[in-house]
């Protein structure tokens, strides 16, 4: 037995002894862990590779570090036969890995006597007072739990993608190749939870088959993908779909990223982190979220949001500049009141005191028209350039106010939190 497999199996020793002896003494204990964003693992824990930490973003250069596929608009259609969906299978699955992972979690233990026990009999009206009152006392704990996930290589150095959620807390990652005959230890580059994405890396003795970027922007309602990963365990499984919808907002993802593309590919649990591939080959998402409750409803990250924030995880630095200003897309109604021609654009609805946006001179009812000298057309892809931008990055704006267009410059700051101005000292 290896060593990593031993402390899995002796995490789970431990649970279930204090199980065991709760029966004995009218103690429980919760075998489930409390679902926590809760950092439970250093950064300077040794699963994490610092290689990049001293390289600036600005310094990297991204061209060569994944594979571009083709970006003309008006290829060829792939034609349908019997064969179609095996031969892109059998091009890609080497490069579809399955991902496993020893996590700290959180749990929580109730010691105490159960008020159930001190009655010879159940009187329901005394049992229902007594369950209100705490006389078994909560106690937090960590331990050591296991979940299972899929990726995909990018480059020929090792490099793979999956989602942040599948290695988050993890203290030992095991990456399994699609012939299932070795593993190979991984360790963590970057992790961005903001949009649920991470690169690990993995130090190859072969010569990596690797999958290319396609363009997610040209995705169509209704276009014919193929999913791959490692659902319930399951290795290397295929499953066919369609792209069902664009820029949907996942339930349950709190402020972070939201603008999914919706698939009815068959996506499980264990699928999180797989590739979402068209019918050239390309990955165009990654598969990160079903819907419980329903069937053949899974949520995607485009493959052009991995692009744009690739440069964070490379260096492994996530955190995002604040310009503090918060617009939505201008209405028909506010364009006619603001005299405004065009129907694209983002109205300011608020701007924060000292804060970038102030400083620059934006004001409420402004109208954002351009963003580094671009013109804001989707709102979609605008929301998925802010997520590119850091902490001290300079940024253009094309702004329209009483009939006239000008344009402003700032600098973005880093938004201080509220724990670390409650920590400033007052004079």
């Amino acid at each position: 037995m290896t060593a990593d497999k031993h402390r899995f199996i002796s995490g789970w020793i431990i649970i279930c002894g204090f199980i065991f002896l709760g029966v004995l003494a009218g103690c429980s204990v919760s075998r489930t862990a409390k679902s926590s964003d809760k950092i439970l693992v250093s950064p300077d824990f040794p699963i994490f590779d610092k290689r990049f930490e001293s390289v600036s973003l600005k310094d990297i250069n991204l061209e060569t570090f994944w594979v571009h596929g083709d970006p003309s608009d008006e290829r060829e259609p792939v034609p349908l036969d019997n064969h179609t969906f095996s031969r892109i299978t059998e091009k890609v699955k080497q490069a579809v890995v399955n991902i496993y992972t020893i996590r700290i979690e959180e749990r929580e233990a109730k010691f105490g006597i159960s008020p159930n026990d001190l009655l010879p009999i159940r009187i329901p009206l005394l049992s229902n007072i007594l369950d209100i009152i705490p006389f078994q006392v909560p106690i937090p704990f960590k331990s050591e739990g296991f979940s299972l996930g899929s990726g995909f290589l990018i480059n020929r150095e090792g490099y793979i993608l999956t989602n942040a959620h599948v290695i988050f807390n993890s203290v030992n990652i095991r990456v399994g190749l699609s012939e299932g005959k070795k593993e190979y230890p991984a360790k963590i580059i970057g992790i961005d939870r903001l949009t649920d994405i991470a690169l690990i890396k993995i130090d190859p003795d072969f010569t990596p088959t690797v999958l290319p970027f396609g363009n997610s922007d040209n995705l169509q309602m209704g276009e014919m993908v193929l999913a791959m990963g490692n659902p319930l365990g399951f290795r290397h499984t295929v499953t066919s779909g369609l792209i069902s919808a664009k820029e949907r907002l996942a339930p349950t993802t709190g402020d972070r990223y939201t603008n999914f593309l919706q698939t009815d590919s068959a996506i499980n649990p264990g699928s999180s982190g797989g590739p979402l591939i068209n019918l050239y080959g390309e990955v165009v998402e990654i598969n990160t979220a079903i819907i419980a409750e329903a069937q053949l409803i899974g949520f995607a990250i485009p493959i052009n949001t991995v692009k744009d924030v690739m440069g964070m995880l490379v260096t492994g630095k996530t955190e995002r500049g604040w310009f503090g200003a918060h617009a939505s897309p201008i209405t028909t109604e506010e364009a006619l009141e603001l005299n405004y021609p065009e129907s694209e654009g983002m109205i300011v609805k608020g701007v924060e005191k000292d804060s970038p946006a102030e400083q620059s001179g934006l004001k409420v009812n402004d109208i954002i028209i351009g963003f580094n000298k671009e013109p804001i057309i989707n709102l979609a892809i605008f929301q998925r350039k802010l997520l590119a931008l850091i902490p001290g990055q300079e940024i253009h704006l094309t702004i329209f106010r009483d009939g006239k267009t000008f344009e402003i410059t700032s600098t973005l700051a880093r938004k201080i939190t509220k724990e670390e101005s409650k920590a400033e000292p007052t004079s």
